[in-house]
């Protein structure tokens, strides 16, 4: 089974709260931008933070707020990190 971090921000404004860059490029690696950043990554209202099964259906958990600790544990346990 893969764990996939996904990162769902429903405003583009959010980016500059949970990035203080810009946006990354498509190239860019997002697991290594987002432990990068880690530090500063603050919940916002419109964000959310979901941990996906392999199938991302009905079993997916939502976290709508994590510690910093959880989200390392998070991002280490990560195959893959998506954020839009």
């Amino acid at each position: 089974m893969r764990n996939i971090l996904y990162i769902c921000t429903k405003d583009p404004q959010d980016w500059n709260a949970l990035f203080p860059e810009k946006a990354p490029s498509p190239e860019m690696d997002l697991s290594v931008l987002l432990i990068q950043h880690g530090l500063n990554l603050r919940p916002t209202q419109t964000s959310q933070v979901f941990v996906l099964n392999d199938e991302g259906g009905e079993d997916s958990r939502p976290y709508e707020s994590i510690s910093y600790q959880n989200f390392l544990e998070r991002i280490f346990l990560a195959d893959l990190a998506l954020v839009i």
